[in-house]
C-alpha cells in the first residue's frame, strides 16, 4: 500500500487534490488533518464512497451520528463498540447484522455523514493531506460513489449560498421558538416540491423553545447545510424567531455510559436511606444496645459501596473513550471524573463529536 500523494493545503488546494484523484480514477483513502480535526474520505475509482471525521476507531463518527439522530440508544452503541473492540466486526457492519438498523438506514446515515464531512473539508484552506492507495469499504459499487467533480461543484455552490443564510441560523447554538403555524410557511413557499417542504416540516416540528439549531438538524436527520437553509427560510417567512444562544455547556472529553446516570438515579433513591442510617448511627451511643441502628449503618455501607463501584466502572470506561486506552489503575480514571451531571431525566443528555473525541452535552435550559 504505497502513498500516492501527500502535501500541504496551502500549496495544493483540496479542490486540486480531488480533481487529481478523480481524473486518475484512484481507489484509496485520503486523510486530511487541520488543527485538532482529522477527516478521512474513501474513493473508489475516483468517486467518493464515504467520508467522516476520525474518532477513536473506524466509523466512530457514524456511531455518533446515529445516536444524536435518535436511531440508536447510547447504551446500545456502547455495546456495539465493545464488540468492535473485541474484533467482532466494524461498526457499520454490526449495525445491520445485529438488527439495530436496516441496510437502507445505515446507507442513509453514511450519506448524511459524508455530506457533512465534505462540506466541512472543502472549506479548509490549511492542513496536510495524505492519500494512500488501498481497498475501501464499498469498493466496486459504482452507484454508491459520487464523482469527485460533482462533489466540487456542489461544494462551491454550498459555500456561496452559506454566506446568504440568516446569521442566527448559521450559528447552530441559537435556540428557536415558533411564532406562527407551519401552514403559513407552506403558503409562502409556493412552488416548492412536497419533498423539500417535508425537510422544512422536520425542522419546524423540532422547534420547542429549548432546542438549538444543531439539535434541530440532528433530530431532522438532514445535513447541516440543508438544516441551516430551512431554518433561514422559516425565519424569513416569519414562522420562527430566535430566543438566545445556548450557554456553553460543560463538556466531558469522553462518552460517559448512560448506566452511570442510571446508577446515579438509583443512588438518589438510596441516599435518603443512607443519610437516615448515618443520622441514626450518630445518635447511637452503642450499636450493640440498639441493633436497629446497626442495621441502618450496614445499609449505609452497602449503599456507599454500590455507588462507589458504579462510579469507578463508569470512570474507567470514560477514561478509555477519552484516551483510547485503559487507565493503569482506577485512581487514574477517577481523577478525571467531572462534577455531578445527572438529572432526573437521563435522556436530556446527548452526544456530539468534537475533533477526535466524543463529548456529552448537558441539557439545554
Amino acid at each position: 500500500m504505497g502513498v500516492a500523494l501527500h502535501g500541504n493545503l496551502r500549496d495544493f488546494g483540496i479542490g486540486e487534490v480531488f480533481q487529481l484523484i478523480g481524473q486518475q480514477q484512484k481507489t484509496g483513502v485520503l486523510d486530511v488533518a487541520a488543527e485538532n480535526v482529522r477527516v478521512r474520505i474513501a474513493f473508489d475509482r475516483g468517486g467518493v464512497v464515504w467520508g467522516e471525521t476520525m474518532g477513536p476507531y473506524e466509523h466512530a463518527a457514524l456511531g455518533d451520528l446515529v445516536v444524536r439522530s435518535g436511531l440508536v440508544k447510547p447504551e446500545r452503541l456502547l455495546a456495539l463498540e465493545r464488540a468492535v473492540q473485541d474484533g467482532e466486526g466494524d461498526l457499520r457492519t454490526l449495525l445491520t447484522t445485529r438488527g439495530d438498523l436496516g441496510e437502507a438506514q445505515v446507507q442513509e446515515a453514511v450519506d448524511l455523514l459524508t455530506h457533512n464531512t465534505m462540506f466541512l473539508l472543502l472549506r479548509w484552506t490549511q492542513g496536510s493531506f495524505h492519500f494512500t492507495a488501498q481497498p475501501v469499504m464499498g469498493e466496486g459499487d459504482t452507484a454508491a460513489a459520487t464523482p469527485a467533480e460533482q462533489i466540487l461543484m456542489d461544494a462551491l455552490r454550498m459555500v456561496d449560498e452559506w454566506r446568504t443564510f440568516d446569521a442566527d441560523a448559521r450559528a447552530l447554538d441559537t435556540v428557536w421558538k415558533r411564532s406562527d403555524a407551519f401552514d403559513v410557511f407552506r403558503e409562502r413557499a409556493e412552488g416548492e416540491s412536497p419533498k423539500r417542504i417535508e425537510l422544512a416540516r422536520r425542522i419546524f416540528e423540532g422547534i420547542d423553545g429549548r432546542a438549538s439549531g444543531a439539535r434541530l438538524v440532528d433530530l431532522a436527520r438532514i445535513s447541516e447545510f440543508d438544516g441551516v437553509y430551512w431554518i433561514s427560510r422559516l425565519r424569513r417567512a416569519g414562522v420562527i424567531e430566535p430566543l438566545a444562544r445556548v450557554s456553553a455547556p460543560a463538556r466531558v472529553r469522553a462518552r460517559l455510559r448512560f448506566d452511570l446516570f442510571e446508577s446515579l438515579a438509583s443512588a438518589s433513591a438510596v441516599i435518603p436511606v443512607v443519610l437516615l442510617g448515618l443520622a441514626l448511627a450518630g445518635l447511637a451511643t452503642d450499636s450493640r444496645e440498639r441493633p436497629e441502628l446497626a442495621a441502618g449503618a450496614a445499609l449505609a455501607q452497602q449503599g456507599d459501596a454500590a455507588f462507589a463501584r458504579a462510579r469507578a466502572r463508569a470512570a474507567v470506561e470514560a477514561y478509555r473513550f477519552a484516551h483510547g486506552a485503559w487507565p493503569k489503575d482506577i485512581a487514574t480514571a477517577l481523577a478525571e471524573v467531572p462534577g455531578a451531571m445527572a438529572t432526573a431525566n437521563p435522556g436530556e443528555y446527548y452526544f456530539a463529536h468534537r475533533g477526535d473525541n466524543f463529548v456529552v452535552l448537558m441539557p439545554e435550559e
